[in-house]
């Protein structure tokens, strides 16, 4: 298994939610402020996308093409670059747990016919016939462990893939997993949860790889990654979110100290590029209960200990032995909030070597002791 493969699994996408939409004339739905990463997938027709700062972002996503939204605010779907707010605004239904049929015909003089209906087989696709700018199309979206995400996810722009009018493996992605996804949700077979979590990965990674080949094929080089100029891709990490403090007292001292180096612009991104750095990636994901040191890691990368630091730091902006510690630390934290292991089997998983030190280390991340922290999200997970 590769390194992104490994995120992609640690994201634990769940909880899909989806809605099928078949509108015509003018019209917009909007959503607002969502934890979700949601995928519009366009049937037939065309969306045009407003997304970010008040919308002011745009993209139009034709048929049988996609876009993921990595933001966590609002967004809109609507027929043309702009509407009228007056005659064409609807606003998006809450997703639920099953399909949510929704038809909009704003053809007739600007009135609106809206209409719900959980009968999936009638909002399969018909991309036959389209007319009076009609349009067909699946919003979904799903839940997934934020904290284990931010290092992959602060390495992207807000929306992707990029628009491209080439053929790629992309777009038959895409077409089979539009296919497969319509004859999921139309036969509600048993396990559909599941397929349908899957189906939300596999939209996921679709889009991440056709944005990173879309950065290569730019500058035509394997490692235009480390040099675009989108500034998405040169900024501090910024998901390592708090200050962390040197304990001199911790059994990981090493990695407290080479924290202090994680100020240098980075791009997670670029690590995955170089075998060298997306190896060490793959063993501290991999293996982190191991006593991992920088020779033994420059080491298993081939190598030399200067060389694996400086190539990682450059890349992702922070040392080897910082960026474990805070893998550490987000993977015990997981293991918190999912109530599976004892604090101090924890401990043990993420690689400490006593309680003490584990605890000490937990607080500084996250603001409290873990016993604290898995009944605070104990609570939050209870009705």
């Amino acid at each position: 298994m590769d390194i992104l493969s490994r995120l992609f699994d640690e994201m634990h996408l769940q909880k899909v939610q989806y809605i099928t939409v078949k509108a015509r004339g003018s019209w917009q739905l909007v959503q607002s402020r969502q934890d979700y990463l949601t995928f519009i997938v366009v049937i037939s027709g065309e969306v045009h996308l407003c997304y970010g700062n008040d919308n002011n972002d745009r993209q139009v996503i034709t048929a049988n093409n996609m876009m993921m939204l990595t933001t966590q605010g609002s967004y809109a779907c609507q027929s043309a670059p702009t509407v009228s707010k007056i005659t064409a605004k609807t606003i998006m239904p809450a997703h639920t747990e099953g399909q949510i049929g929704l038809e909009i015909d704003n053809t007739d003089s600007g009135h609106k016919v809206i209409a719900q209906t959980n009968n999936a087989q009638s909002n399969h696709a018909q991309t036959k016939h389209v007319q009076d700018n009609e349009a067909q199309f699946i919003v979904v979206r799903s839940q997934f462990d934020a904290d284990m995400a931010r290092p992959l996810l602060s390495a992207l722009p807000t929306s992707l893939p990029p628009v491209t009018q080439k053929h790629s493996a992309y777009n038959d992605v895409v077409h089979i997993g539009l296919q497969f996804f319509l004859l999921e949700v139309g036969l509600e077979r048993p396990g559909r949860t599941t397929m349908l979590e899957r189906l939300a990965g596999m939209l996921m990674i679709e889009c991440i790889r056709e944005y990173v080949e879309q950065l290569e094929m730019a500058s035509g080089s394997k490692d235009s990654i480390n040099r675009t100029t989108d500034n998405t891709l040169d900024r501090t990490p910024s998901w390592i979110g708090h200050p962390w403090q040197i304990d001199d007292d911790a059994d990981h001292s090493s990695e407290n100290n080479a924290i202090s180096n994680g100020d240098e612009n980075g791009n997670w991104l670029a690590a995955l590029k170089d075998p060298c750095l997306s190896n060490a990636l793959y063993l501290m994901h991999r293996y982190p209960e191991d006593a991992w040191t920088l020779q033994g890691l420059a080491k298993a990368s081939g190598l030399s200990r200067s060389g694996l630091n400086e190539r990682f730091k450059q890349s992702v902006g922070i040392t080897p032995l910082a960026y474990l510690s805070h893998y550490r630390l987000r993977l015990a934290a997981r293991f918190l909030r999912q109530e599976q292991y004892s604090i101090s089997k924890i401990s043990e998983l993420v690689g400490y070597a006593s309680d003490h030190s584990f605890s000490g280390a937990f607080k500084r991340r996250y603001g409290q002791s873990p016993s604290h922290y898995r009944k605070a999200h104990s609570r939050k997970s209870k009705p």
